[in-house]
């Protein structure tokens, strides 16, 4: 017999939302400057990476702490030259296994894996490279594990990155989240395939200004913040998110603090005492190898 679980899915709560991971910007940094994934995440910037060291980076959240105690991710990130590598795992909870008379006969945790690969170059004009202008891709396999109904995709990226626009600018432009899905349970399971537009300014080594939009099928996001950093040791972060239809709003502070090869990223997100991410802390731990 079908448990309730799939029912309470099928109705519109995380079946309908499994996807929604894939919009999460698992990194502090990104996250409490209002999420900026662009700035950290398009898959172009990778063309001006000419480091030689290998860039590791481990994230940690409980998600909907004011709803659950048990929900959460883990990230871990890897970029060396012009590639990087992902991987998420999105645990939702332990949930209760019943049968369509209430008994409950056990438990499980459904739970979502995303793993990425992205890569950069420069674009090409009449055979010449332009060293203004780079391109990059991204590949996701997606699975989701909901117990007794499973789904798999893959979702592919097209970013472009313009390195200091009019000398001042940088400015990204990607389309996310496109491919193709399994259904589940005979129904098409949505993906957040998005055009995103953001930019970010430097200012005299010490400021960075940042703004990001993500336009969806009916509905838009927008996210803000400001970084100060000082001495290249400690950087202090501040952001603001806006998602009006889903009524997602909230402010984040935190800071980076780097020493040698070592680099910590502390935030927390704010809201009042209804908001599902009021307190949520993030934790970020980024390694040079």
């Amino acid at each position: 017999m079908k448990n309730i679980l799939i029912g309470l899915l099928m109705i519109g709560t995380l079946f309908g939302q499994v996807n929604s991971v894939l919009t999460i910007s698992p990194t502090t940094s990104e996250t409490i400057l209002g999420n900026q994934s662009l700035a950290f995440r398009n898959p172009a910037i990778n063309n001006l990476n000419e480091d030689t060291l290998t860039h590791l980076s481990f994230s940690n959240v409980k998600w909907l702490g004011n709803i659950v105690d048990d929900m959460g991710f883990n990230y871990v990130g890897v970029k060396k030259g012009k590639l990087d590598y992902s991987l998420l795992y999105f645990n939702y909870g332990e949930q209760n296994l019943a049968d369509e008379s209430g008994i409950i006969s056990g438990n499980f945790s459904p739970s979502t894996l995303v793993a990425s690969v992205g890569w950069g170059t420069n674009l090409l004009y009449k055979g010449e490279k332009v060293d203004s202008v780079a391109l990059g891709f991204r590949g996701k396999v997606v699975s989701h594990d909901l117990h007794t109904e499973k789904t798999d995709g893959m979702l592919f990226d097209v970013g472009v990155h313009f390195h200091k626009l009019y000398g001042i600018v940088n400015l990204d432009l990607m389309v996310s989240n496109v491919g193709i899905m399994t259904k589940m349970n005979g129904y098409e399971i949505d993906m957040p395939s998005a055009f995103n537009v953001g930019f970010n300014i430097p200012i005299k080594d010490k400021w960075n200004i940042y703004n990001q939009w993500n336009l969806y099928d009916g509905y838009h996001t927008h996210g803000q913040g400001v970084s100060y950093n000082w001495k290249n040791m400690l950087w202090v972060n501040a952001g603001y998110y806006n998602d009006v239809t889903y009524n997602l709003n909230y402010s984040s502070i935190g800071m980076d603090l780097k020493f040698e090869r070592y680099k910590i990223g502390l935030g927390i997100l704010n809201g009042d005492d209804t908001h599902p991410l009021k307190n949520t802390l993030l934790l970020t731990l980024n390694m040079e190898i």
